[in-house]
């Protein structure tokens, strides 16, 4: 270590250069062979005695080179180090690489392997790996331990043509049992990732701990890393911290982040987060020190200063990170902690998007679609929004497809609508969702599909989709695409209300005053009002001055929770026969009559009990005469004999009780068609019998069935809808 410091300390005072240079000499010829690089192992403690000259640097010079030129490879060595360091000479590499060719060509390693380098980096002399190989050899074969690990990792890079693990196992292994930091850590990766050997997290952990007990910064950091991610140990913030309080960067922004997240700690500690980010950020780390602005201005323990978020993220702006760039436009953009600039948010947001920021791309598109801070442009927009789009940012690929739709910036291209929805609406994007679904209604830029158009509006019906919602009680309600049905169009039409549908509260609001249900309108037509909605504050109008009362002494929409009723036209379900009929023989009843549903709730009550659902199954095996002919059905895959197998299991009557296959052969039946039987399997996923609940798939069968105009489906629906609010 002594030696590598002196040969290689550039020092500007000369007196300091002499005595250095004594010291080289004093140096016994026998070290020459085990001296190691200043970051390398550890083999050697030399002492030295004190040196005392009169000679002068060019003095110096001269005897050395008399006694390098005479064989002395000592002096050879100091010339060689001197000329590599510029140490009171010129530095020159042809001359350097000279005299450690002398010296290592008397077989000393240290020598050996610094000619290796100068072959392998091109040096002083053209590189050559082959000459490069054969001194990284020698000097390996000696345990110089540099040398050992330098060739393993050219075996394992393939800097030689190929990547040869077993050779870069050996000397990693050879280097590491000699107890070389960097081989241990090498030795670890390769069992970690089971790169050239069996992978062997044990052993990996057992190098990783070797090499960190060397006080190493790096290795401390690699165990930890390791611990984190392969081990889940929250060990790894003690390494993390050993490493982060040598200065290690990486450790101290890995420590921040998770401190920030909360993760492997006991608790979210935005402050520890913003001391180990702070260190790191004053240490210049790009990504410490945005973190530190985001702390600043978003945390909701360390107290909010936009001064100091404002600072860091300029810090780290000013070297090209791009979300830096990003939330710096955004507080110009909005004034938040500085005084509104536009230019200055647009200069910073093309900063972050030519970077290929998705979201500085898309902000800045909407900057041109809003004329903020630059002329209105759609040209400008969608180049953006392209940008973005190919990039995979949702909302881009949604605003891309609308202009493709309205024909701003480029011609109206329904295939391309279509396109850009379609990979919006499957990151989650559910109004690209819902005007999908819309063209697949109406066959535009893609072929029409009404059943898979009413899947995806069931589907965001379910989620709080308000015009979904809406959608679907339009279509319930006129009929010309699916069949008419009062029941659904009804439902949806309470849902999107609820919901806060504008168009839906007005036609409600006009439903319940056709009713003479006139509190029950106003309160809809209030809120529908109250949202701008021309139509709804026209009637309240007319409603106002025709005297029919006075709204302001009547209504208070706060106050108002309007007893809601639906009409339904439904079956009678007495008995429940309906949901699991004998054999499915038994012709479905069809009188009907008009009922009053005080509730969504009421709802509930038109869904068999399992009490009910028992009776029907036992009805059911009653009525089997030959169960080893209903097996022979069922393995035809007679769907009929399946749905009827499935109710024996389910009761336990004739067969064993099984839930399980129960579930399995309805589940069979359901998909080949069977109606009942997609009722029931949408009945044994809400309650969970034979198999997990999931309501989810309750409603997909249960919109199925109910698709086909099913009256049973349509009340298992109702459940799934008023429970999924």
């Amino acid at each position: 270590m002594m030696m590598f410091l002196v040969t290689n300390l550039i020092l500007k005072n000369l007196m300091v250069r002499t005595i250095l240079l004594l010291l080289l000499l004093s140096l016994p010829v026998q070290a020459l062979q085990i001296l190691q690089p200043k970051d390398g192992y550890k083999t050697v403690k030399q002492s030295f005695s004190q040196v005392e000259s009169t000679l002068s640097p060019t003095q110096l010079l001269t005897r050395l080179e008399k006694s390098a030129k005479s064989g002395n490879a000592r002096e050879q060595f100091s010339l060689a180090n001197m000329y590599h360091g510029g140490i009171g000479v010129k530095q020159d590499l042809r001359l350097s690489f000279y005299w450690y060719t002398q010296v290592a060509e008397q077989g000393y390693a240290n020598a050996q392997f610094r000619l290796a380098n100068y072959y392998h980096q091109g040096i002083g002399i053209d590189r050559d790996m082959n000459e490069a190989m054969q001194w990284y050899q020698k000097s390996a074969q000696q345990d110089f331990v540099v040398a050992q690990h330098a060739l393993a990792l050219i075996y394992q890079n393939g800097e030689t043509g190929e990547v040869d693990y077993d050779k870069a196992y050996y000397w990693h292994e050879r280097s590491a049992q000699l107890g070389y930091g960097k081989a241990q850590s090498s030795l670890a990766k390769m069992y970690e990732t089971g790169q050239g050997v069996d992978q062997d997290l044990i052993l990996a952990q057992h190098w990783y701990i070797k090499a960190a007990q060397q006080y190493d910064p790096k290795a401390q950091y690699d165990l930890a890393d390791f611990l984190e991610h392969k081990i889940n140990s929250a060990r790894a913030i003690t390494w993390y911290e050993k490493s982060a309080d040598q200065g290690l960067v990486a450790a101290q922004y890995r420590l921040a982040e998770l401190y920030y997240l909360g993760n492997l700690v006991r608790k979210k500690d935005d402050f520890e987060s913003l001391k180990w980010a702070m260190m790191a950020a004053k240490q210049g780390d790009i990504d410490a020190q945005f973190l530190v602005g985001v702390i600043y201005r978003n945390s909701e323990q360390v107290p909010r200063d936009l001064t100091q978020a404002l600072y860091w993220y300029q810090q780290a702006a000013d070297k090209d990170h791009a979300e830096a760039q990003y939330n710096l436009a955004t507080l110009y953009l909005m004034g938040e902690g500085v005084q509104k600039d536009f230019n200055r948010a647009i200069e910073l947001y093309h900063n972050a998007a030519n970077q290929g920021f998705t979201r500085a791309q898309y902000s800045l598109a909407l900057r041109y679609l809003r004329a903020e801070g630059v002329e209105r442009d759609y040209e400008q927009a969608v180049a953006w929004l392209s940008k973005a789009a190919e990039g995979g940012h949702a909302l881009a690929q949604f605003s891309l497809a609308l202009r493709y739709k309205l024909g701003q910036g480029v011609n109206k291209n329904p295939e391309k609508e279509v396109y850009w929805y379609q990979k919006s609406a499957s990151q989650g994007n559910l109004e690209a969702q819902y005007y999908l679904a819309l063209l697949l209604l109406k066959g535009e830029g893609v072929e029409q599909d009404i059943e898979k158009a009413l899947f995806m509006l069931s589907d965001l019906a379910v989620e709080g989709h308000e015009s979904a919602q809406y959608q679907l009680y339009t279509l319930y309600n006129k009929g010309n695409i699916v069949g008419k049905d009062e029941t659904l169009s009804r439902v949806y039409l309470l849902k999107a209300s609820e919901s806060g549908h504008s168009d839906a509260q007005y036609h409600l609001g006009q439903i319940y005053h056709e009713q003479g249900l006139l509190r029950e309108a106003l309160y809809w037509l209030h809120l529908s009002a109250d949202q701008n909605y021309a139509p709804a504050q026209k009637m309240l109008d007319g409603l106002q001055t025709a005297g029919k009362k006075n709204l302001q002494d009547v209504v208070q929409v706060e106050a108002v929770e309007p007893s809601v009723k639906v009409i339904a036209d439904i079956q009678k379900t007495a008995g429940l026969t309906i949901l699991n009929n004998s054999f499915l023989t038994t012709d479905l009843m069809t009188e009907k009559k008009d009922v009053v549903i005080d509730s969504i709730d009421q709802l509930i009550s038109f869904i068999p009990t399992k009490a009910q659902i028992k009776q029907s199954l036992v009805s059911n095996s009653k009525s089997m005469d030959d169960v080893v002919e209903l097996v022979t059905n069922v393995k035809e895959g007679d769907p009929v004999a399946q749905h009827n197998l499935s109710t024996l299991f389910s009761d336990g009557i004739v067969v064993p009780k099984d839930n399980r296959k129960a579930f399995m052969l309805m589940l069979e039946a359901a998909k080949q068609g069977l109606t009942q039987s997609q009722n029931s399997v949408a009945i044994m996923y809400l309650d969970g019998v034979g198999v997990d609940s999931d309501r989810e798939q309750a409603y997909f069968w249960a919109s199925t069935s109910a698709r086909k105009g099913n009256h049973t489906g349509k009340k298992i629906l109702l459940q799934i809808i008023s429970k999924n609010q």
